[in-house]
């Protein structure tokens, strides 16, 4: 990633915001009360830009956590980089969470083991995907966790929210921005006004509002 790169963080119950230089972290800044990230993010941004001597304009591109996640906070940092984008015409890289947890991975990960990424989205439901090599191997999707603990083997390696007694694995309590800077390498930006404009959060199951009575 050439030139300056803002990071939103807004997926989960904190709201964090980062700044790259030329692909590598020079920046950034969290918001640990939850509830609050409507009201916090642009602050939060200018206060990042403001540390580095930044202007909005000199800016080229923003990575987003796309979820599943806060229901809220998806739309949140969606609409502010859908927003941002649209009007300073920077590119836009949507991040999943089942490739922040993929990249998460790769520390500790051996050549050609099979890793599986997952979140616990409700009591006994996870949503995962497997891995290998990089490549998913199926689209990621909401189970029973009972159902997924049946396809793992000894070797599978499992990163995700809740801790496997019987595997090895890495446990991730939230994701940080600079996991989610990471994991956008190798995304290929989008630029096209119609490609942002179409762009959805992630959630763990089909999202559908609340109807009010008046």
């Amino acid at each position: 990633m050439k030139g300056w790169t803002l990071v939103l963080e807004t997926a989960g119950p904190s709201c964090q915001v980062g700044l790259l230089k030329e692909g590598e972290p020079v920046g950034g800044i969290r918001w640990d009360w939850s509830l609050q990230h409507a009201e916090r993010l642009i602050g939060l941004v200018q206060q990042v830009l403001e540390q580095a001597g930044l202007t909005w304009r000199e800016i080229g591109q923003v990575i987003y956590h796309q979820g599943p996640g806060s229901h809220t906070g998806l739309r949140i940092g969606l609409a502010a980089a859908k927003a941002w984008a649209l009007s300073l015409g920077w590119a836009v890289y949507p991040v999943p969470l089942m490739r922040v947890l993929w990249q998460i991975a790769q520390s500790v990960a051996e050549p050609s083991q099979l890793v599986f990424t997952f979140w616990a989205s409700r009591p006994g439901q996870w949503y995962g995907q497997f891995w290998r090599e990089g490549t998913p191997e199926e689209e990621a999707t909401v189970a029973e966790a009972s159902q997924w603990l049946k396809r793992l083997t000894p070797a599978t390696l499992c990163v995700g929210n809740v801790g496997i007694p019987t595997q090895i694995g890495v446990y991730v309590r939230e994701v940080s921005w600079q996991e989610v800077a990471r994991a956008a390498e190798g995304i290929a930006p989008l630029t096209a006004p119609e490609e942002i404009g179409a762009l959805v959060p992630l959630y763990f199951r089909p999202f559908v509002p609340t109807t009010r009575r008046a």
